[in-house]
């Protein structure tokens, strides 16, 4: 199995890392193909301009196959990662330009992309058909379904095999005449697992997709309550500069800067906000609900799906304010949540082991239907 990202870091980039190794443990040879998204500017500027004229030219003969040859050099030669997880990764700053040679020495059974540029997935997926090797599409949050959208004036390639980490995104995927299967995205709870004092009201990665104007409003509110900024990737300049003007206004609201160690975010956590403006399913809901800790989120469909019965969704400002006082006020009412909320993040449907199963179970069906199909081509 080879992986194919345009990313290693967050949330999505440890469940990547995480699904790799389970898929090893079970014996099955494996390789990711992933860009760091850091380093290699100049290769990055000229791959850039390289496929924005590709794009321009295509319908110019001479113009749009130079463009293209041209496109297909920068990060063809990947470098080899440190090892991570027990695993190989390979790092290019342009993942499909690596894919032909490393598809032809590697001999890969199927090519899974996750996380990946839509230009870059259909060049993937280009390579592959001429070498004859089955794709899955890795669909994890709502900006994923762009994929399945024919572009203009190009066909619309579809992969042998589309999976989807919510079941939300299985009913999105259905609207573009597509069979998405349900495969949660690995999550390694125990990583996460600690005794939390749970005395601070937390938000994981302080930015505007998640939500951080709400700090103001609640922090006002509940002047005696502690809420901590924990940041999870680096911010970049104007994420900080937003973060520390809300730092000056509210003595009650402090930051922390990222940790490894997953476990010490939730220290001293009692409740987890989310109240992100667009639809995914946060890595750190399911280890904050394996910690026991409610969340409140918004009311968008993954993270409905993702809190599930351990926490409360609220749709305005006033739902939240509700939603604080209830948890925080009520002793009985929190350990209620506190017990869903574990429950919730032990189904079995969401344990790393039967992802691992789910997934090759899927992925080997794929392998064997393209191999089906090729013989059946052939005896025509």
């Amino acid at each position: 199995v080879l992986f194919v990202s345009s990313t290693t870091q967050g949330g999505l980039g440890r469940s990547q890392r995480e699904l790799n190794a389970l898929i090893r443990a079970t014996g099955a040879e494996t390789m990711m193909l992933v860009d760091k998204e850091e380093g290699s500017t100049l290769t990055r500027f000229l791959h850039e301009q390289l496929r924005d004229a590709s794009i321009r030219f295509a319908d110019t003969p001479v113009l749009g196959e130079s463009a293209t040859w041209l496109r297909s050099i920068p990060g063809r030669r990947p470098s080899e990662a440190d090892q991570e997880v027990d695993q190989t990764v390979l790092i290019s700053s342009a993942p499909e330009n690596a894919l032909p040679d490393l598809a032809v020495s590697f001999r890969p059974d199927i090519v899974v992309g996750s996380t990946i540029d839509r230009s870059a997935w259909r060049a993937i997926q280009e390579t592959c058909e001429t070498l004859h090797i089955p794709t899955a599409l890795y669909l994890c949050g709502e900006s994923a379904l762009g994929h399945l959208m024919p572009r203009k004036g190009r066909p619309f390639r579809s992969d042998d095999l589309v999976l989807a980490n919510s079941r939300s995104l299985v009913t999105s995927a259905s609207a573009f005449r597509t069979k998405a299967h349900y495969v949660p995205s690995v999550v390694d709870v125990e990583a996460a697992r600690v005794d939390s004092t749970r005395e601070r009201i937390l938000l994981v990665h302080p930015c505007r997709d998640h939500g951080i104007q709400m700090i103001d409003s609640l922090a006002s509110n509940f002047r005696t309550i502690e809420f901590v900024l924990q940041e999870s990737r680096s911010l970049d300049s104007k994420e900080r500069a937003v973060v520390n003007s809300i730092l000056s206004r509210h003595p009650n609201v402090s930051f922390r800067s990222r940790s490894g160690n997953p476990a010490e975010i939730f220290r001293d956590a009692a409740i987890v906000l989310a109240p992100h403006r667009v639809d995914h399913r946060p890595r750190i809901i399911r280890e904050a609900l394996g910690n026991g800790i409610p969340i409140i989120a918004s009311d968008l469909p993954g993270l409905v799906e993702a809190v599930g019965p351990g926490g409360i969704i609220a749709s305005d400002e006033n739902e939240w304010f509700d939603a604080i006082n209830i948890l925080w006020q009520d002793p009985v009412v929190y350990r209620s949540y506190q017990r869903a909320a574990s429950d919730f993040a032990n189904r079995d449907e969401i344990q790393p082991d039967h992802i691992a199963r789910t997934f090759l179970t899927l992925v080997n069906k794929a392998i064997v239907d393209r191999r089906t199909k090729a013989v059946d081509i052939d005896l025509r």
